[in-house]
């Protein structure tokens, strides 16, 4: 998947229209980032976000929500 698509996918999971819109920078950096790690770097996969996203349910608001899909990410054990 390119960044394009796995950001695609990503909004679809959390219900976002536009990314870009959220209103909060670290959330948007957040997003992308994780996106160029599955998409290029290939640290993160699909899988991964998917655990994430489970780990993550209930979590408001959505911004929160990203920063604790992100951190979930990075310190998976």
């Amino acid at each position: 998947m390119t960044r394009e698509q796995v950001l695609e996918w990503l909004c679809e999971k959390l219900d976002i229209r536009n990314y870009r819109n959220l209103g909060d920078s670290g959330a948007i950096h957040r997003l992308e980032w994780i996106a160029l790690e599955v998409a290029h770097f290939r640290r993160w996969s699909l899988d991964d976000i998917e655990a994430a996203l489970k780990a993550t349910e209930g979590v408001k608001p959505v911004t929160r929500r990203i920063y604790d899909i992100h951190r979930f990410l990075t310190f998976r054990r």
